[in-house]
């Protein structure tokens, strides 16, 4: 009798392993994608290392959950698929993504949200994701570059290549988007229409212009004025 009863908890158990993952798949669709580098050159062009759980949302209004990674080079969002962890680009056009835990250089918020849809700026188009720090009518974005850098080595006279990261804040307000270095002065003129209250807040509390959280806090507080 046990051995039926364990028959049939496997049976169950392949049942409904099948149906969450058929269910999985249905959520999105892939195209298959080769992750390449320029011959030669050392680093990875995507955002991390490690792969992010994250829940995606496409233009068409739907939402998914993915194990998702972005090729900043190539303004693509790739994910791994369930049933072989093979990677494949998005078939439909991603608006944002947002995962939690994430740990990426840079920055100290580790829930994340990156968002598209952007005006074309610099080197940047409107596939280009950016990292949404402060949310609202007025949005403090970061984007995350990779470029490929030269170094010589004198030892052997030989040049070696490799990818280098950096990133770059810009402003978003009124479909306009601009680059920035975040501080009280840029800040304060960014919100102008409240500056007095803005004021208040900053001798309230110490804000660190380096820290994401707090950008997001002040952001945050200046949205709900």
């Amino acid at each position: 009798m046990k051995k039926y009863n364990l028959l049939f908890c496997l049976i169950l158990f392949l049942f409904v392993s099948t149906q969450v993952k058929a269910q999985y798949l249905k959520d999105y669709t892939g195209r298959p994608y080769y992750l390449k580098t320029a011959d030669g050159v050392d680093g990875s062009p995507l955002l991390t290392e490690n792969w992010l759980t994250a829940t995606v949302n496409f233009e068409n209004g739907k939402t998914a959950n993915a194990v998702i990674n972005y090729n900043i080079l190539g303004d693509e969002l790739l994910f791994k698929t369930p049933t072989d962890s093979t990677v494949q680009a998005f078939v439909d056009p991603v608006k944002s993504f947002s995962a939690k835990d994430a740990k990426l250089e840079g920055t100290d918020q580790t829930d994340v949200t990156f968002s598209s849809g952007f005006p074309a700026v610099d080197d940047q188009s409107a596939k280009t994701f950016y990292q949404v720090v402060g949310d609202g009518k007025v949005k403090l974005l970061r984007y995350y570059k990779k470029k490929i850098v030269e170094t010589q080595d004198f030892t052997s006279q030989k040049t070696n290549k490799s990818l280098a990261g950096s990133n770059s804040y810009y402003l978003f307000a009124n479909n306009q988007i601009t680059k920035v270095r975040p501080s009280q002065k840029t800040i304060l003129a960014a919100m102008n229409d409240k500056a007095d209250k803005v004021q208040e807040y900053l001798k309230s509390n110490k804000v660190d212009f380096k820290s994401d959280v707090a950008l997001a806090k002040l952001f945050a507080y200046y949205n709900s004025l």
